[in-house]
């Protein structure tokens, strides 16, 4: 007898119900394990606050916010009134809490989620005080012990705790720093502590009286970690060129991509937003171009690779680290020589229970828009144009003048239609949810969030929904193992209007056609083409993007010192596409029934889908031991594989009877077709670090990297890339130690070499491209037939391009680290670039790549912060300047020419075209002067015959004019905070860029027919001018057949395009922690923001300098927004 198989469906049945039920017993788990060690937890919690001279029930607020913690309380217990100074940074909450109420004989005790403050006995007298503190309210103490408490600079410190050691005698110093305690001990030590200084001990028995006492600071901002490749590092310790940024400091930008955050806000680090549509993304480059191809940074979340920034929530970043410099990126290798950024999302902690919201509604519309001329003028220039190019004006006079009039009466033939107004002239909402917890026990924490984003278009059909779940689990098995678990997963839709860009037909339509007729249908525009009717019914075009990916570490801790850790982590990316264009019929104004135009012949559906498929694995051991107290050794061995696959495949049909069901069955069987293609790779690498330092002042570290790739030849597959960097503290020198304005002094310099392997899919190999239109006789008959050939000249000795870097930096701050300053110099040279360098002709193949290019880019960098607080007000201002400028230093004699050109000498995609002067004035100057072609007239731009030959050649009298990429970068903040409410506001731009003038935005009547600029509108030369006013106009004359020549690429229409911008204006308030905690919530915040708000720039009106003139606008977003804490 056959036994029957359970199917399929049971299986997934089964497995479903078993995963349901793990989850469910998972969380069930979590949370009776959350209520064990809660209370240790609430007191190990690390806190950063800066408070001076502030009472005690306002610290107090604020110190439960900070810690997430609810304190209950007396008024008199506390002596709510007395000033107190805290200074802590990554400070524990109960050393926080001993040091503040020790000396006022206040105890404490945790009570479920909530601490308890409570009075000590005191027998204290405050008689003899009067003296010591004049005018203050004291504590009953008999003073036995006096003195002073100063800093280095002599300043009292306020708040300072000074206690007798051994005993639970203590007071806190007054606003001079000044203090008196009893002591019953004839001698003994005197403690003397404050956060954010070092704490002192010194005997007390011979001196009693007017003690004078020094702390000096704790330099806790140094000790900070950095996240490093594969590892962290604290601040202080490294020795190459790293820059960091805060997730507090990014969520506060308000912006949907993590790309756009970065924006101004790292020296080093240029952002160029593509548009300004939903859903877009921006540019980031790191210490300017490094080859001719791909030079997007290496991104890192978590410490596995990851293509792309944007896929993050930005709500979900813990920090940001960029590697600039060789020294630090040379650990990634072959793909590091654009830079790496290392992203760390957030994890729960020991204790923690949270539960947060938040909602936050916007509304966007264009920071500018260009002015077009109206109808009678548009028809005027119109005209104008004509006759200067020999013909007659289109436009009678009498229209010209009536048009207005006739408009009103008959709109339908006379039209005057707005066309950007229409298409892009709404304002569109952006929607934006968050939902986190996080719980944690000593054996399970967990990080959960969720996340919905949505945002409108400028017009219709235009509108990007993101989702995005994360999950991080870290578990504590024993006391040797530990594990991390994480899973996210990503999906972004996309939706815009099938056909042409609006943006670009809002701009080049004139008034003269119409939109609708009055009667609701859609008139024909020009010909068929009505820009409007093809957003509203036109078809779509929809992208669905799907990423789901994991990642499982295992951390094994066999003896001290020594972390054994291995990691692996794929990665699933489901993309598909549906392209919808559907046929518009338009009808005659007098006869609906009568088709007259059409968009398009049929309609076409287009659809796509992608597999892609990541997997990444590491196996590392790192080691640390600190040798007789003053030579510290760290050390890292690690492999890494990396593996790459995706799958494509298209399919469209036309011809679709029905519009209204975007599906290829409905398709007409003729007229279809298919697509499809594949790409693999791999990467296999073994990698090293050591580091060392003697006494916190002499810093060596040295990596290497050994990488091969699959993208290579066999023989030349495998690259090494090693660097070396060092650093001396100077600061911890004894001849600089009696300068104590200088609080940090520290000198770093780095050499190393990186790679990029980023030059396309196995180049070596002798590839054969297929077609179908070869045409073959079969007999007499001449018939296409499918076919292939090897179309490339392969060569196998193709290899890496390589990077060498150079950096010297300084890192300084003083005052108690409340003035910072870091500076940057660097040079990187890139050989071995690929280019496309001639082979004979015969041959009967293209050009091949090989390794030829040599590119090199130097610039510095300079970063300046201040941190401080006056009474109440607590600020700080940070600023950073960078410029970096690439070269082209050989390209084997190849020219890479156009409008931006790459030319040996020059600077990476410089302008390159004509030397202008002016514009000709008189027929007798344009007779006696080289020009382009028969057809320059006086009114047409003048060009410089550079080469002296009497006429102007492309080859002759086209030059570099001057670099195109950014110079000059800053950015910047300013953040208050009073009480509750803060402030920040965020600014960045650029000093200096060439930008051209599009002519989109200064040429009028493109494509024959287009708008006409309120730009030029009587900035032109013209027959109508005197002679006086066209030797002070901007334009060339207006006309079609000189379009060829002043339209040309010259220094004629080059501007400065520098800018400054006001990225982000917050301000918020904290609800009062006694009002949350009455509303059984740990805090409220509300606020309201602003991005984009205002920009300087010396563009035509209308124009942002960001964006080019056919790109959707950036939009200003006004926002409001609320965060709820449970």
């Amino acid at each position: 007898m056959k036994k029957k198989v359970p199917s399929a469906l049971f299986w997934r049945k089964v497995m479903r119900i078993s995963l349901l039920h793990f989850f469910f017993s998972l969380t069930l788990i979590t949370l009776c394990q959350a209520r064990t060690g809660l209370a240790q937890e609430l007191l190990d919690r690390k806190v950063t606050l800066f408070l001076s001279n502030q009472p005690v029930g306002e610290v107090l607020d604020k110190l439960g916010r900070s810690a997430q913690v609810s304190f209950m309380y007396s008024p008199e217990i506390i002596q709510s009134r007395r000033s107190v100074t805290i200074r802590a940074r990554e400070e524990r909450l109960d050393d926080i809490l001993r040091q503040l109420f020790r000396p006022l004989r206040i105890s404490y005790e945790v009570v479920g989620s909530r601490i308890l403050l409570k009075r000590s006995p005191r027998t204290e007298d405050a008689a003899a005080l009067v003296d010591v503190f004049p005018g203050e309210e004291v504590p009953d103490i008999q003073a036995l012990l006096t003195g002073r408490v100063t800093d280095e600079v002599g300043a009292g410190v306020p708040g300072a705790s000074v206690r007798v050691k051994g005993t639970a005698t203590g007071t806190v110093t007054n606003n001079d720093g000044r203090f008196a305690l009893n002591a019953t001990e004839e001698k003994g030590l005197l403690v003397v502590s404050s956060v954010g200084y070092i704490t002192q001990e010194l005997p007390f028995g011979t001196q009693t009286t007017n003690l004078d006492i020094t702390l000096r600071p704790d330099t806790k901002s140094l000790d900070e970690v950095v996240v490093v490749g594969y590892g962290s590092e604290q601040k202080k310790d490294l020795t190459g060129s790293v820059a960091s940024l805060s997730g507090k400091n990014i969520a506060e930008r308000q912006t949907m991509q993590v790309s756009e955050a970065l924006q101004g806000a790292l020296a080093g680090v240029t952002v160029t937003r593509n548009s300004g549509a939903p859903g877009a993304t921006s540019t980031i480059r790191i210490r300017g171009i490094t080859t001719i191809g791909n030079n997007d940074p290496l991104v890192i979340v978590d410490g596995v690779p990851n293509g792309n920034i944007n896929n993050l929530n930005p709500n979900d970043i813990e920090n940001i680290t960029v590697l600039k410099d060789g020294a630090s990126a040379s650990i990634y290798g072959s793909r590091a020589a654009a830079g790496v950024i290392l992203v760390t999302t957030k994890r729960a902690k020991d204790g923690q229970a949270s539960f947060d919201y938040n909602y936050e509604f916007g509304m966007q519309s264009p920071t500018q828009l260009p002015s077009y001329v109206n109808v009678p003028r548009y028809m005027s220039m119109f005209n104008e144009m004509q006759v200067n190019d020999g013909g007659t004006g289109l436009y009678a006079k009498d229209l010209i003048d009536n048009f207005d009039a006739r408009h009103k009466a008959e709109p339908d033939k006379y039209p005057a239609t707005d066309w950007q107004r229409l298409i892009i002239g709404r304002t569109a909402p952006r929607h934006r949810h968050d939902l986190s917890f996080a719980i944690g026990t000593g054996k399970l924490k967990t990080k959960a969030s969720l996340s919905y984003s949505k945002v409108d278009g400028l017009y219709v059909n235009r509108q990007y929904d993101r989702y995005t779940v994360r999950v991080n689990n870290d578990m504590r098995i024993n006391k040797m193992v530990s594990a991390n678990f994480d899973i996210f997963y990503k999906r972004t839709a996309e939706v815009s209007p099938a056909g042409e860009n609006p943006v670009y037909a809002s701009r080049i339509f004139p008034g003269i056609y119409d939109d609708r007729y009055e009667d609701g249908r859609w008139a024909p525009g020009k010909e068929g083409r009505n820009p409007l009717a093809q957003i509203h019914d036109g078809g779509t075009n929809r992208g669905t993007y799907n990423q789901l990916g994991g990642r499982l570490v295992f951390d094994v801790r066999p003896v001290e010192g020594l972390s054994l850790t291995a990691i692996i982590s794929p990665t699933l990316d489901f993309n598909k596409s549906k392209n919808f264009a559907k046929v518009i019929q338009y009808t005659a104004l007098n006869n609906p029934a009568q088709v007259i135009y059409k968009n398009q012949a049929n309609t076409i559906l287009n659809e796509g889908r992608t597999e892609m498929m990541t997997f990444n694995g590491q196996l590392l051991a790192n080691y640390s031991k600190l040798f007789r107290e003053h030579h510290q050794f760290d050390a890292l061995l690690g492999y890494e594989e990396n593996y790459a696959f995706s799958e494509s495949l298209g399919a469209s049909r036309e011809g679709f009877t029905i519009t209204d069901f975007p599906y290829l069955n409905l398709g007409s069987l003729t007229l279809r077709a298919n697509s499809g293609s594949a790409t693999e790779s791999a990467l296999r690498s073994g990698f090293s670090r050591v580091k060392y330092n003697y006494k916190n002042k002499y810093y060596l570290q040295a990596n290497v990297r050994l990488d091969g790739s699959s993208r290579f030849y066999r023989d030349y597959r495998w690259g090494v890339f090693p660097s070396v960097s060092a650093g001396w503290t100077i600061s911890e020198e004894p001849f600089l130690k009696s300068l104590p304005a200088i609080s940090y002094l520290k000198v770093r310099g780095s050499w190393g070499q990186i790679g990029n392997e980023r030059i396309g899919d196995y180049p070596y190999q002798a590839s054969i491209e297929f077609n179908n239109n070869a045409l073959f006789y079969q007999g007499n008959q001449l018939t296409a037939q499918s076919a292939g050939a090897q179309v490339t000249y392969a060569v196998k000795d193709i290899t890496w391009e390589t990077t060498e870097s150079i950096d010297a930096g300084l890192d300084l701050s003083f005052f108690h680290q409340r003035l910072s300053l870091t500076a940057d110099y660097f040079r990187k040279r890139t050989r071995d670039i690929l280019l496309s360098l001639d082979i004979p002709k015969y041959l009967g193949y293209e050009n091949p790549s090989q390794n030829a290019g040599v590119v090199e880019a130097k610039g510095w960098e300079l970063e300046a912060g201040w941190k401080d607080h006056v009474g109440k007000l607590n600020y700080s201002i940070g600023v950073n300047l960078s410029d970096t400028r690439t070269t082209i230093v050989s390209l084997k004699g190849t020219q890479l020419r156009g409008d931006n050109a790459k030319l040996e000498g020059g600077e990476f995609d410089e302008w390159f075209g004509y030397r202008s002067s002016g514009l000709f004035q008189t027929a007798e100057e344009v007779k006696n002067a080289p020009v382009l072609n028969a057809n320059v007239k006086p009114g047409d731009i003048k060009y410089l015959d550079l080469n002296g030959d009497g006429k102007i050649t492309p080859e002759g009298d086209k030059v570099l004019l001057g670099g195109s990429l950014p110079r000059y970068v800053f950015g910047g903040n300013i953040r208050l905070e009073y009480k509750g409410f803060d402030l920040g506001l965020v600014f960045q731009g650029v000093g200096k860029i060439n930008r051209r003038l599009a002519d989109t935005q200064v040429m009028p009547f493109g494509e024959s027919f287009g708008n006409a600029p309120a730009e030029i509108d009587g900035n032109y030369w013209s027959t109508s001018n005197t002679a006086e006013r066209n030797l002070l106009v901007r334009y060339p004359r207006l006309s079609q057949i000189s379009a060829g020549n002043n339209y040309q690429m010259s220094d004629f229409w080059l501007i400065n395009g520098a800018y400054f911008r006001m990225k982000n204006l917050t301000i918020g308030y904290n609800l009062p922690q006694a009002v949350a905690k009455r509303l059984s919530m740990q805090g409220l915040r509300v606020y309201v923001a602003g991005n984009d708000l205002f920009t300087l720039n010396r563009f035509p009106k209308g124009w942002d300098p960001e964006v080019d003139a056919t790109t959707y606008p950036v939009v200003k977003t006004l926002m409001a927004g609320i965060n709820l804490k449970f």
